[in-house]
């Protein structure tokens, strides 16, 4: 790293030690685009952005420095931690809502290969045992990546308990039943249909925002 990197770098980590958040944020993404690769500038920022709640720029940050040190274990598990958050683990003091199953794949294989360099430490094996418990409760959401929508159908009307990986399954099959959206193999998620005829007025996930809105 360049003695300028590390300078502009220190300055972005005591701005935010010191609450300037939007200063520290305006260095960080400086630094992303002119240094995005270096191990340690990577590491800040994901650090940074995860204290903000920006969870998917954070976690983006830390695999960039967890594959840019060479499978360091240490880098390794704080990038599966927040991969882990983002996958449904909920474990930041955050408002953000789980994301994607993947992302509890990527923080188990993360946390498997940290432990590979050492299989007895207690918090990793701790944080691996949390992140498969969560994706045990999480089936219905994997089953809607791989396309089992009827599966996932029965699934939501007989759960009483939904995790926010659930909730997200429950929208994105409320989406397709409008019409508007289409499922795409592998996605966790719906994509807007382009073969739909444009209409003068509101469609249908707008007419009922508006009906619910009084308008």
């Amino acid at each position: 790293m360049s003695v300028k990197t590390d300078k502009k770098l220190s300055a972005a980590i005591d701005a935010a030690q010191n609450g300037k958040t939007e200063e520290a944020r305006k260095k960080f993404e400086e630094l992303l685009e002119e240094a995005g690769s270096e191990v340690q500038v990577a590491y800040n920022a994901g650090i940074f952005f995860s204290g903000q709640g920006e969870h998917l720029l954070a976690s983006e940050c830390l695999n960039t420095a967890a594959e840019n040190k060479g499978s360091d274990p240490d880098f390794l598990v704080r990038a599966a931690l927040e991969d882990y958050h983002i996958g449904g683990g909920e474990v930041f003091d955050t408002d953000f809502m789980a994301f994607d199953p993947h992302y509890l794949v990527s923080a188990k294989e993360k946390l498997q290969k940290a432990l590979e360099s050492n299989p007895d430490n207690p918090e990793w094996k701790n944080l691996l045992e949390k992140v498969e418990a969560t994706t045990a409760l999480n089936r219905m959401a994997f089953k809607f990546a791989n396309g089992e929508l009827d599966y996932c159908r029965r699934a939501v009307s007989r759960k009483k308990e939904m995790t926010v990986l659930d909730e997200r399954v429950m929208g994105f099959l409320n989406l397709l039943d409008s019409g508007e959206y289409k499922y795409v193999q592998g996605k966790f998620g719906v994509t807007l249909r382009s073969d739909l005829p444009k209409e003068s007025g509101p469609g249908f996930l707008d007419r009922i925002r508006n009906y619910m809105l009084g308008k």
